[in-house]
């Protein structure tokens, strides 16, 4: 009797696990959000441009910077180079 008793006890928790585990696919299924893949590859690729020095479709401007370092004040030029969308903002600063 008890072995029959570990056996449905078993199975129980085996078809629970398979249950439990179909749910969790199919939420993570349902909750893919395609916008996060979408900036994903956005970022990617201006993140290519970025190292090849390739500034097609980004704002270039030259800026002067203030830096104090040990109690001295130095100004220094720079190339800001920024690309903004909807929901990316990147700005990269290259000393001239």
């Amino acid at each position: 009797m008890n072995y029959q008793k570990n056996s449905f006890i078993f199975l129980e928790t085996i078809v629970s696990l398979l249950i439990v585990s179909i749910i969790v696919t199919i939420f993570f299924k349902i909750s893919y959000d395609k916008d996060s893949s979408k900036n994903f590859t956005t970022i990617q690729s201006i993140s290519n441009k970025l190292k090849k020095s390739n500034y097609d479709n980004f704002q270039i401007s030259d800026e002067t910077l203030n830096i104090k370092k040990d109690s001295k004040e130095e100004s220094i030029k720079v190339k800001k180079i920024s690309f903004e969308n909807e929901n990316i903002k990147l700005v990269k600063y290259e000393y001239k």
